[in-house]
């Protein structure tokens, strides 16, 4: 599934559930829980993908760097 839509699924399912918990203001409701359902993407699926792949990459650099410099050495 696509993260766009698993974006408007989210936004979706927490405006709904705000607004099933309204009783005077729906539409700001519906608005609020949409709010919480675009953080609770993010931090379910945009987040954790953001974080790990640059991390992983600097360590992969390192070891490169480190056994390219080993190799020029023991020439």
């Amino acid at each position: 599934m696509r993260k766009r839509t698993k974006l408007g699924i989210c936004a979706a399912l927490g405006a709904m559930v705000l607004l099933l918990a309204a009783s005077s203001n729906p539409i700001l409701a519906a608005v609020v829980g949409m709010g919480v359902g675009v953080i609770v993407f993010v931090f379910t699926h945009a987040y954790p993908n953001d974080i790990a792949p640059p991390s992983d990459r600097r360590h992969e650099n390192t070891v490169r760097r480190r056994t390219a410099a080993a190799q020029r050495e023991a020439r």
